[in-house]
């Protein structure tokens, strides 16, 4: 005769029975998952989070890993045999950890002033200095350098944030009123590019990671004289001109949207949202590797333009005066050098000084720097759409909103 397995029951069963009629369990026990070998790891699930609970942890190394948390078991078991195939202490090592790690061996054979631009060139980094370096990818390192291609909030010494004093003068005390500077040179930026791609070559030859994102960094072109920017004076000019001279407001709206001029160009009405608490705003931009879709909202002053450009029916939201797209050297030709000599403004003005006056305007209106690095451009967030727009439109628009 066989007893319930239930030790608080502890029934004799006079039958093979699949429960006990006593408790109600299960005679055969439940088949439980083989256990990992020791010294292999674990996967277990967490109860903390809902959208990855399935965390990975390894002791191959003799010291125990946290690998990260996944959706599914079997991704959580396919990125512990990953790393158990390659294992590393580093695996989880961020910017800034790896870069203590790396001028440790590039300082060594350079001189003071190769330093010094290395150090320079580091303190740009600084919103990514906490990131897990396996977890950058192209879109972030780029939007670092959009960044500073524009004017932008001065860096002073150890990358203390600069602002104006009652008199006008440089200060790092906090204040009302920051001190701007001209985006950066091209030499100054290709700096930025050179270090990252130097850790990046640092951290393959370790197996941090098996690729280099920073290669696939592009710079703006070397032409230094295309710093100008539109004066608040120019962009009053091309305010009042509206509806008098064809096109100013196409050149209006860029000083506002901050989009690239292929990307304005290519925007039509699917671009165009209104968020559940009424942000008017457009998702766009060109894709890369990464992915580089952005919400830009819709400032109070080129709301109405916008709404008699789509009213218009174009192929594109800014078309031309027969309602077709155009490229960017058509747009050029036909619209933007036209308007600026109808308009008495000097042709040393570019499209891409648009972009420019966005920044410059951003940041001399106290504009928090990563809301200016996200509406620049940045990778794509991992998470529905929709959900996107709802949780982003608010915090941008009231800082595209801060710009008269």
């Amino acid at each position: 005769m066989k007893k319930c397995i239930n030790k608080r029951c502890n029934k004799i069963l006079e039958n093979d029975f699949a429960y006990c009629p006593y408790c109600g369990k299960p005679q055969v026990p439940e088949k439980k998952a083989p256990k990992r070998p020791n010294g292999t790891g674990s996967i277990y699930k967490r109860k903390d989070n809902k959208s990855n609970p399935w965390a990975a942890s390894s002791t191959f190394t003799g010291k125990r890993v946290y690998i990260g948390s996944f959706p599914t078991k079997t991704e959580a078991i396919k990125a512990l045999q990953t790393y158990e195939y390659n294992p590393t202490t580093s695996y989880n090592i961020t910017l800034e950890e790896l870069h203590e790690e790396w001028k440790n061996t590039a300082y060594r054979n350079i001189g003071k002033h190769s330093i010094q631009g290395y150090e320079s060139s580091w303190i740009k980094l600084k919103p990514l200095y906490k990131r897990k370096f396996r977890d950058l990818r192209t879109g972030e390192l780029q939007a670092i350098i959009d960044y500073y291609d524009s004017p932008h909030q001065q860096l002073g010494k150890n990358g203390v944030l600069m602002y104006l004093d009652n008199k006008g003068n440089g200060t790092s005390k906090v204040t009302n009123k920051i001190k701007i500077c001209d985006g950066l040179k091209y030499s100054a930026l290709h700096k930025i590019k050179v270090l990252l791609t130097n850790m990046y070559s640092y951290a393959m030859q370790n197996d941090i990671v098996n690729k280099n994102y920073a290669t696939f960094i592009i710079l703006p072109e070397r032409n230094e004289s295309s710093k100008t920017r539109f004066t608040d004076a120019q962009l009053e000019i091309i305010k009042q001109n509206i509806n008098k001279i064809p096109y100013a407001d196409y050149i209006y709206c860029m000083c506002y949207l901050n989009f690239r001029l292929s990307e304005f160009l290519e925007l039509t009405k699917d671009n165009y949202y209104i968020s559940e608490t009424k942000v008017p705003l457009f998702i766009g931009g060109k894709k890369t590797e990464a992915g580089t879709d952005r919400l830009v909202p819709i400032h109070p002053n080129i709301e109405k333009i916008i709404k008699n450009c789509i009213a218009k029916n174009g192929e594109t939201i800014f078309c031309d005066k027969d309602g077709k797209s155009m490229d960017n050297n058509k747009f050029r030709r036909n619209c933007f050098y036209p308007a600026l000599d109808a308009l008495g403004l000097p042709r040393t003005l570019t499209p891409q000084s648009c972009r420019r006056t966005f920044s410059t305007r951003m940041s001399a209106a106290g504009a928090r720097q990563e809301d200016i690095i996200a509406l620049m451009g940045h990778t794509n967030f991992d998470v529905d759409i929709n959900h996107y727009i709802n949780q982003e439109a608010d915090t941008l628009y009231n800082a595209v909103k801060k710009m008269l």
